[in-house]
């Protein structure tokens, strides 16, 4: 079965040690399943069995931006694709992501803590209007991160409400709709059209709400994701296989769902 992983992270050779050792640090300790490098993680992905898998820069100063995209645009090539990244509080910003869109990256890729937002904010209102009016799907942090501290600066019901305001947003909302916030994605976002991904969720809820959630959104609208290197690439694949889904259940989450959003980035028959 074909697999296409929608969030990873890598970092460039020279600084992944020092990257993961202090993300490790904020992160109170959580281990790690490569060793941030793109080359780490393409032979983890291959052992997997992996089709393809997306890389999800994110930029924590607007000065930032015009290099970090340049190093994923060189980088963004079958089996490793890129999203870009922007700040969206930089005055710039709407110049930033018609540079990313010539740069032939993927879409975009947020975190409402390292860049302090909150998503019905005036501020990124540039970035949800740019990405729906030019097709760019949005990847976005939801929910509580283990690097920070409460109070956090999104709620599942916020993207329900972006996605209200634009309707033809491609909006992911990652960890399955907002990271140890479940109780409210089933009452607050399941149903709608924002899509989730899967990324980091498992062991950190009950598996019977997982499945549940994932089955309530509807397949549809479900990315599988890993966050790797902070989930191990073949538990990732295990949680989805437990899932019994369908068999055409499973490929829709799978690769499916990805091939629909990203399909021009990817070879012909893959």
């Amino acid at each position: 079965m074909k697999i296409f992983d929608v969030h990873t992270h890598v970092y460039p050779d020279k600084i992944a040690a020092r990257a993961l050792a202090h993300l490790r640090e904020r992160a109170k300790g959580i281990p790690v399943f490569t060793d941030g490098t793109a080359a780490g993680l393409r032979a983890k992905a291959e052992e997997a069995g992996y089709s393809g898998w997306m890389n999800c820069p994110v930029v924590t100063r607007p000065d930032q931006t015009r290099s970090v995209n340049q190093w994923a645009a060189e980088r963004n090539a079958w089996p490793t694709l890129s999203m870009g990244a922007v700040y969206p509080e930089d005055p710039e910003v709407v110049d930033h992501l018609k540079e990313l869109m010539d740069l032939g990256l993927c879409g975009v890729k947020l975190h409402p803590e390292y860049q302090e937002f909150h998503m019905t904010d005036p501020g990124p209102e540039k970035v949800w209007s740019f990405c729906e009016t030019h097709g760019l799907p949005v990847i976005v942090h939801a929910g509580e991160d283990v690097g920070f501290d409460p109070p956090y600066h999104t709620e599942p019901s916020d993207f329900a409400e972006v996605q209200r305001r634009h309707p033809a947003l491609t909006l992911i909302a990652a960890h399955l709709g907002g990271w140890r916030c479940w109780d409210k994605v089933e009452r607050d976002l399941v149903g709608t059209t924002v899509y989730i991904d899967t990324a980091f969720v498992t062991p950190y809820m009950p598996y019977e709400q997982f499945r549940r959630i994932i089955v309530a959104h509807g397949v549809d609208h479900v990315l599988y994701g890993t966050d790797s290197p902070w989930q191990d690439l073949r538990d990732g694949i295990s949680q989805i296989q437990k899932l019994e889904l369908t068999a055409g259940e499973t490929e829709t989450v799978f690769f499916g769902n990805a091939k629909r959003l990203w399909g021009r980035w990817m070879p012909e028959g893959r």
